[in-house]
C-alpha cells in the first residue's frame, strides 16, 4: 500500500528539504570562470554561486530567511509530504489589488520533488490553493507560467488572463504632475486596492513581498532599491526602483496607482530615474499599454510573459 500525500502548512524546520526539492532539478553544478563551465561539486560553490542556480531555495541558509520572511509576513506556503519525506512546496501570496483581480491568492512557486512528478502532488497542491481562496474570501486565483507549464494549470482551470511584454526604455524627462507623498508606515496597506500597472508579472502581494526580501549576497549587496510615494497627476502611487551598479546604470520599475492613467505613470518613472542620472530602465507592461508608449519613447520589447487566472466560485 502507498504511502498517502499529506498536504500542511510549512514550518522553518523545513527549510532544508525544501531547498532539497527545488535543488533536485539542477542536472549539474558547475562554477563559471570567464565564459567557460567547470563541474563542481555542490559543496565547493559559494551562497552566491549557489543562488544563481534558482535563488534562495538553492542553499539552507538563505532558504531559511526566505521561508521566516513568508511566515512573518502571514502568507502561506504550503509542503506535501509522503512518509517523513517532503516531496513538493508552494509558496501562497494574499492580497487585494484593482477590481480587475480584488482580493487575490497568488501561486508564486509550485515545484514538486524530482522523481515525484506525475503523481498527482502538483494538481493536489492547485486543488489545495482553491479551497484556501474560497476560505479567505478571494475573488481570483493567479500564476505566472511559462510556455512549457501552461498546458498543466489550464488542466487545473486556469485560463490566460493576457501576456505582458519586458520592454527596455531610455529614461528622459516628461512633463508630468509628480507631488512628494510622506512615506506611510505600512507599504502593504498603501498598496492595498491600488492597481499594480508596472511589473505585475506575479501578483501585487508577491512582488511587496520580494522588494521587501533581503539578503547579505552580491546579488542584493549590488543593487539599490528605492521607493517613492507620490501624487502622479493627483493620484495617490508608489514606484520602487531596483537599480544596478552597470554602465550604463539600469533600473527594475515596478508601480502602483489608485488612479493615475498608466502612461502618466510610466512618465513618472522615466522622469525619476533620469534625474537620477540612470540611463535605462526595464519595464514589465501590458501589450496595450506599450504599443501607446512606444510612439512617444525610445523603447523596444525584449521578451514576453504569460499570466493565468481561475475565478473563485464561492
Amino acid at each position: 500500500m502507498s504511502t498517502p500525500i499529506k498536504l500542511r502548512h510549512a514550518r522553518l524546520d523545513d527549510a532544508s528539504q525544501i531547498c532539497d526539492i527545488n535543488r533536485s532539478h539542477v542536472e549539474r553544478w558547475y562554477r563559471k570562470i570567464d565564459a567557460e563551465q567547470y563541474e563542481v561539486p555542490y559543496g565547493s560553490l559559494s551562497l552566491s554561486e549557489r543562488w544563481g542556480f534558482g535563488g534562495p531555495w538553492m542553499s539552507t541558509e538563505t532558504c531559511s530567511i526566505h521561508l521566516n520572511n513568508l511566515l512573518l509576513k502571514r502568507q502561506l506556503p504550503i509542503v506535501a509530504q509522503k512518509g517523513e519525506d517532503l516531496v513538493g512546496e508552494m509558496e501562497l501570496f494574499l492580497g487585494k489589488e484593482d477590481a480587475a483581480i480584488g482580493n487575490n491568492l497568488h501561486i508564486g512557486l509550485l515545484y514538486i520533488r524530482k522523481g515525484y512528478t506525475g503523481q498527482g502532488i502538483g494538481h493536489a497542491l492547485v486543488d489545495k490553493a482553491f479551497k484556501l481562496a474560497a476560505e479567505h474570501g478571494c475573488d481570483t486565483v493567479t500564476v505566472a507560467s511559462s510556455q512549457a507549464n501552461e498546458a498543466f494549470y489550464e488542466k487545473c482551470g486556469f485560463e490566460r488572463s493576457g501576456t505582458m511584454v519586458e520592454v527596455e526604455a531610455k529614461t528622459q524627462p516628461y512633463d508630468v504632475d509628480i507631488k512628494p507623498l510622506k512615506a506611510p508606515m505600512n507599504v502593504q496597506s498603501f498598496a492595498r486596492g491600488k492597481a499594480m500597472v508596472i511589473g505585475r508579472y506575479q501578483s501585487s502581494a508577491f512582488h511587496i513581498f520580494e522588494l521587501q526580501d533581503a539578503y547579505a549576497v552580491p546579488e542584493f549587496l549590488n543593487s539599490r532599491r528605492d521607493t517613492v510615494f507620490a501624487n502622479i497627476c493627483g493620484y495617490p502611487s508608489m514606484l520602487a526602483f531596483i537599480k544596478y551598479d552597470m554602465m550604463p546604470q539600469r533600473a527594475e520599475v515596478y508601480a502602483w496607482t489608485g488612479g493615475a492613467d498608466t502612461q502618466d505613470v510610466i512618465s513618472a518613472a522615466l522622469s525619476l530615474l533620469y534625474n537620477d542620472h540612470v540611463g535605462y530602465a526595464t519595464l514589465l507592461l501590458v501589450k496595450e499599454d506599450y504599443d501607446v508608449m512606444a510612439d512617444r519613447a525610445d523603447a523596444a520589447i525584449k521578451g514576453s510573459r504569460i499570466s493565468l487566472i481561475h475565478k473563485v466560485k464561492l
